[in-house]
Protein backbone atom coordinates (compact mmCIF):
# COMPACT_ATOMS: atom_id res chain seq x y z
CA UNK A 1 0.00 0.00 0.00
CA UNK A 2 0.70 3.75 -0.27
CA UNK A 3 -0.61 6.61 1.95
CA UNK A 4 0.18 10.48 1.44
CA UNK A 5 0.04 12.23 4.70
CA UNK A 6 0.26 16.01 4.62
CA UNK A 7 3.31 15.72 1.69
CA UNK A 8 4.37 13.00 3.19
CA UNK A 9 4.47 9.36 1.39
CA UNK A 10 4.59 6.30 3.02
CA UNK A 11 4.44 2.39 1.64
CA UNK A 12 4.96 -0.65 2.60
CA UNK A 13 2.58 -3.49 4.68
CA UNK A 14 2.85 -1.51 7.59
CA UNK A 15 2.45 2.17 8.56
CA UNK A 16 2.90 4.03 11.60
CA UNK A 17 1.65 7.35 11.37
CA UNK A 18 1.38 7.64 15.59
CA UNK A 19 2.55 11.18 15.92
CA UNK A 20 1.09 12.26 12.57
CA UNK A 21 -2.21 14.28 12.85
CA UNK A 22 -4.39 12.05 10.90
CA UNK A 23 -7.18 10.50 12.36
CA UNK A 24 -7.66 6.61 11.83
CA UNK A 25 -11.58 7.10 10.80
CA UNK A 26 -10.21 9.51 8.16
CA UNK A 27 -7.51 6.92 6.95
CA UNK A 28 -10.35 4.21 7.43
CA UNK A 29 -12.64 6.25 5.34
CA UNK A 30 -9.80 6.94 2.76
CA UNK A 31 -9.27 3.11 1.94
CA UNK A 32 -12.91 3.05 1.40
CA UNK A 33 -12.63 5.96 -1.03
CA UNK A 34 -14.86 8.17 0.68
CA UNK A 35 -12.74 10.10 1.84
CA UNK A 36 -10.11 12.71 0.11
CA UNK A 37 -7.23 12.86 2.69
CA UNK A 38 -4.61 10.89 3.15
CA UNK A 39 -3.89 9.70 -0.76
CA UNK A 40 -4.62 6.09 -0.34
CA UNK A 41 -3.25 3.47 -3.02
CA UNK A 42 -4.22 0.04 -1.89
CA UNK A 43 -6.19 -3.15 -2.61
CA UNK A 44 -10.22 -2.20 -2.45
CA UNK A 45 -11.92 -3.13 0.91
CA UNK A 46 -14.22 -6.35 0.84
CA UNK A 47 -17.43 -6.42 3.04
CA UNK A 48 -15.67 -7.42 6.29
CA UNK A 49 -14.04 -4.14 6.10
CA UNK A 50 -17.36 -2.26 7.04
CA UNK A 51 -17.54 -4.30 10.48
CA UNK A 52 -13.75 -4.39 10.98
CA UNK A 53 -11.71 -2.05 8.71
CA UNK A 54 -11.35 0.17 11.58
CA UNK A 55 -10.22 -0.78 15.27
CA UNK A 56 -10.65 1.22 18.35
CA UNK A 57 -11.39 1.51 21.66
CA UNK A 58 -14.96 3.02 21.45
CA UNK A 59 -16.23 1.03 18.21
CA UNK A 60 -19.26 -1.09 18.11
CA UNK A 61 -19.49 -4.39 16.74
CA UNK A 62 -22.39 -6.96 15.63
CA UNK A 63 -20.55 -9.82 15.95
CA UNK A 64 -22.57 -12.11 14.40
CA UNK A 65 -22.81 -10.29 10.85
CA UNK A 66 -19.23 -9.80 11.17
CA UNK A 67 -18.13 -13.22 11.49
CA UNK A 68 -20.42 -14.23 8.56
CA UNK A 69 -18.51 -11.74 6.49
CA UNK A 70 -15.40 -13.28 7.19
CA UNK A 71 -16.74 -16.59 6.41
CA UNK A 72 -18.12 -15.55 2.93
CA UNK A 73 -14.49 -13.82 2.60
CA UNK A 74 -13.16 -17.31 2.74
CA UNK A 75 -16.06 -18.96 0.12
CA UNK A 76 -18.16 -20.51 2.79
CA UNK A 77 -21.23 -21.39 1.21
CA UNK A 78 -24.22 -22.47 3.27
CA UNK A 79 -27.58 -24.54 2.50
CA UNK A 80 -29.67 -21.56 2.38
CA UNK A 81 -27.55 -19.61 -1.01
CA UNK A 82 -29.58 -21.19 -3.86
CA UNK A 83 -33.03 -19.72 -1.91
CA UNK A 84 -30.94 -16.07 -1.36
CA UNK A 85 -30.52 -15.60 -4.75
CA UNK A 86 -33.59 -17.21 -5.82
CA UNK A 87 -35.58 -14.31 -3.64
CA UNK A 88 -33.21 -11.47 -4.57
CA UNK A 89 -34.23 -12.66 -8.13
CA UNK A 90 -38.13 -12.34 -7.56
CA UNK A 91 -37.34 -8.88 -6.21
CA UNK A 92 -35.41 -7.59 -8.18
CA UNK A 93 -38.34 -8.52 -11.35
CA UNK A 94 -40.90 -6.62 -8.98
CA UNK A 95 -41.08 -3.17 -10.37
CA UNK A 96 -40.54 -0.70 -7.15
CA UNK A 97 -42.11 2.36 -9.04
CA UNK A 98 -45.21 3.45 -8.34
CA UNK A 99 -48.06 3.55 -11.05
CA UNK A 100 -49.02 6.42 -13.18
CA UNK A 101 -52.50 6.65 -12.59
CA UNK A 102 -55.02 8.40 -15.12
CA UNK A 103 -56.11 12.14 -14.27
CA UNK A 104 -59.08 12.79 -12.44
CA UNK A 105 -62.51 13.82 -14.13
CA UNK A 106 -64.79 15.08 -12.71
CA UNK A 107 -67.79 12.90 -11.77
CA UNK A 108 -70.88 13.74 -13.80
CA UNK A 109 -74.14 13.66 -12.04
CA UNK A 110 -76.37 10.77 -12.74
CA UNK A 111 -79.48 13.14 -12.63
CA UNK A 112 -78.08 15.55 -14.48
CA UNK A 113 -78.15 13.02 -17.50
CA UNK A 114 -81.59 11.89 -16.65
CA UNK A 115 -82.97 15.53 -16.84
CA UNK A 116 -81.03 15.43 -20.50
CA UNK A 117 -82.47 12.98 -21.52
CA UNK A 118 -86.13 13.89 -20.90
CA UNK A 119 -85.63 17.33 -22.27
CA UNK A 120 -84.54 15.37 -25.26
CA UNK A 121 -87.29 12.50 -25.47
CA UNK A 122 -89.94 15.78 -24.68
CA UNK A 123 -88.23 17.76 -28.11
CA UNK A 124 -88.44 14.74 -30.31
CA UNK A 125 -92.05 14.54 -29.57
CA UNK A 126 -92.69 17.90 -30.15
CA UNK A 127 -90.48 17.37 -33.27
CA UNK A 128 -92.91 14.34 -34.14
CA UNK A 129 -95.83 16.12 -33.64
CA UNK A 130 -95.05 19.57 -35.69
CA UNK A 131 -94.29 16.91 -38.16
CA UNK A 132 -97.91 15.11 -38.21
CA UNK A 133 -99.04 18.23 -38.93
CA UNK A 134 -97.27 19.72 -41.00
CA UNK A 135 -95.85 22.35 -39.65
CA UNK A 136 -92.54 24.27 -39.63
CA UNK A 137 -89.68 21.65 -37.93
CA UNK A 138 -86.65 23.68 -38.15
CA UNK A 139 -86.26 25.38 -35.31
CA UNK A 140 -87.45 22.13 -33.50
CA UNK A 141 -84.91 20.33 -35.43
CA UNK A 142 -82.30 22.56 -34.56
CA UNK A 143 -83.38 22.37 -30.73
CA UNK A 144 -83.00 18.18 -31.06
CA UNK A 145 -79.88 18.22 -32.48
CA UNK A 146 -78.06 20.60 -29.56
CA UNK A 147 -80.12 19.04 -26.88
CA UNK A 148 -78.84 15.24 -27.93
CA UNK A 149 -75.26 16.69 -28.58
CA UNK A 150 -75.02 18.09 -25.05
CA UNK A 151 -76.23 14.88 -23.98
CA UNK A 152 -73.83 12.63 -25.87
CA UNK A 153 -71.21 14.99 -24.40
CA UNK A 154 -72.25 14.39 -21.11
CA UNK A 155 -72.55 10.64 -21.49
CA UNK A 156 -69.09 10.38 -22.80
CA UNK A 157 -67.77 12.49 -19.93
CA UNK A 158 -69.58 10.43 -17.59
CA UNK A 159 -68.36 7.23 -18.92
CA UNK A 160 -64.71 8.22 -19.18
CA UNK A 161 -65.00 9.63 -15.33
CA UNK A 162 -65.95 5.98 -14.53
CA UNK A 163 -63.31 4.62 -16.48
CA UNK A 164 -60.66 6.87 -14.93
CA UNK A 165 -61.89 5.83 -11.70
CA UNK A 166 -61.94 2.08 -12.60
CA UNK A 167 -58.49 2.35 -13.72
CA UNK A 168 -57.27 4.40 -10.65
CA UNK A 169 -58.74 1.58 -8.84
CA UNK A 170 -56.95 -1.25 -10.24
CA UNK A 171 -54.03 0.33 -10.36
CA UNK A 172 -53.50 1.19 -6.83
CA UNK A 173 -54.91 -2.38 -5.87
CA UNK A 174 -52.47 -3.61 -8.19
CA UNK A 175 -49.82 -1.75 -6.73
CA UNK A 176 -50.68 -2.63 -3.32
CA UNK A 177 -50.81 -6.22 -3.97
CA UNK A 178 -47.30 -5.70 -5.56
CA UNK A 179 -46.10 -4.07 -2.56
CA UNK A 180 -47.55 -7.38 -0.23
CA UNK A 181 -46.09 -9.62 -2.59
CA UNK A 182 -42.43 -7.62 -2.35
CA UNK A 183 -42.76 -7.27 1.67
CA UNK A 184 -43.54 -11.35 1.91
CA UNK A 185 -40.31 -11.80 -0.26
CA UNK A 186 -38.39 -9.30 1.59
CA UNK A 187 -39.63 -11.13 4.69
CA UNK A 188 -38.65 -14.75 3.30
CA UNK A 189 -35.21 -13.45 1.94
CA UNK A 190 -34.84 -11.65 5.71
CA UNK A 191 -35.23 -14.90 7.34
CA UNK A 192 -32.92 -17.03 5.12
CA UNK A 193 -30.32 -14.56 5.58
CA UNK A 194 -30.58 -15.15 9.14
CA UNK A 195 -30.20 -18.96 8.89
CA UNK A 196 -27.10 -18.44 6.56
CA UNK A 197 -25.87 -16.40 8.87
CA UNK A 198 -26.05 -18.79 11.51
CA UNK A 199 -25.03 -21.67 9.44
CA UNK A 200 -21.88 -19.55 8.88
CA UNK A 201 -21.16 -18.50 12.26
CA UNK A 202 -21.39 -21.61 13.36
CA UNK A 203 -18.93 -22.89 10.43
CA UNK A 204 -15.98 -20.52 12.37
CA UNK A 205 -16.94 -21.03 15.47
CA UNK A 206 -14.37 -22.54 16.26
CA UNK A 207 -11.63 -20.68 14.74
CA UNK A 208 -12.94 -17.77 16.03
CA UNK A 209 -13.08 -18.66 19.87
CA UNK A 210 -9.04 -19.65 19.92
CA UNK A 211 -8.30 -16.54 17.72
CA UNK A 212 -9.96 -14.90 20.59
CA UNK A 213 -7.85 -16.71 23.08
CA UNK A 214 -4.82 -16.04 21.82
CA UNK A 215 -4.98 -12.13 20.89
CA UNK A 216 -2.30 -10.76 22.38
CA UNK A 217 -2.22 -8.03 25.76
CA UNK A 218 -5.85 -9.96 26.75
CA UNK A 219 -7.23 -8.29 29.47
CA UNK A 220 -9.46 -9.79 31.78
CA UNK A 221 -12.90 -7.79 30.95
CA UNK A 222 -12.17 -9.81 27.71
CA UNK A 223 -13.53 -13.09 29.19
CA UNK A 224 -17.15 -14.17 28.20
CA UNK A 225 -18.74 -16.78 28.88
CA UNK A 226 -20.16 -17.17 25.36
CA UNK A 227 -17.31 -15.90 22.97
CA UNK A 228 -19.62 -14.16 20.78
CA UNK A 229 -20.51 -11.96 23.16
CA UNK A 230 -16.58 -10.83 23.68
CA UNK A 231 -16.13 -6.65 23.52
CA UNK A 232 -15.83 -5.43 20.73
CA UNK A 233 -11.87 -4.75 19.90
CA UNK A 234 -11.18 -8.41 20.53
CA UNK A 235 -14.12 -9.43 18.79
CA UNK A 236 -13.31 -7.50 15.42
CA UNK A 237 -9.41 -8.46 15.69
CA UNK A 238 -10.41 -12.38 16.07
CA UNK A 239 -13.02 -11.80 13.34
CA UNK A 240 -10.12 -9.97 10.88
CA UNK A 241 -7.79 -13.08 11.63
CA UNK A 242 -10.62 -15.11 10.03
CA UNK A 243 -11.24 -12.95 7.42
CA UNK A 244 -9.33 -12.85 3.80
CA UNK A 245 -8.44 -8.90 4.17
CA UNK A 246 -6.33 -7.30 1.36
CA UNK A 247 -7.01 -3.71 2.02
CA UNK A 248 -5.01 -2.11 5.42
CA UNK A 249 -6.55 -2.16 8.31
CA UNK A 250 -6.74 0.70 10.55
CA UNK A 251 -5.48 -0.07 14.22
CA UNK A 252 -5.62 1.86 17.28
CA UNK A 253 -5.28 -0.45 19.86
CA UNK A 254 -2.45 -0.99 22.10
CA UNK A 255 -2.86 -4.99 22.07
CA UNK A 256 0.33 -5.42 20.06
CA UNK A 257 3.55 -4.82 20.50
CA UNK A 258 4.57 -3.38 17.67
CA UNK A 259 2.32 -2.35 13.72
CA UNK A 260 4.26 -5.08 12.26
CA UNK A 261 3.34 -7.56 14.81
CA UNK A 262 -0.28 -6.29 14.09
CA UNK A 263 0.03 -7.13 10.82
CA UNK A 264 1.86 -10.54 10.75
CA UNK A 265 -1.35 -11.85 13.54
CA UNK A 266 -3.84 -10.98 11.67
CA UNK A 267 -2.64 -11.61 8.14
CA UNK A 268 -3.14 -7.91 6.57
CA UNK A 269 -1.74 -5.00 6.23
CA UNK A 270 -2.17 -2.33 9.27
CA UNK A 271 -1.81 1.08 9.37
CA UNK A 272 -1.22 2.18 12.83
CA UNK A 273 -2.96 5.14 14.10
Amino acid sequence: MKLRVHGTTYEGRVVDLRGRPVAGGDVAAAVRGAWPDPLVDAPSPGPVYDYCGHVHPSMGLRTRTALATAARSRDHETSHDDAIAELRERLADLDRDEPTLPRVREAVDDAAVAKLRERVAATRGRLAAREALGAETEAVEQRVRETAGTLAERETERAAARESRRQRRDRAREYRDRQARRQRLEDRLANRRRDARRQLVDSVADEYAAALDAIPGSASNDLCEDPLDAPPVPAALATLRLARTDAPVVVETDRFPSPAAAADWLSAPVVRC
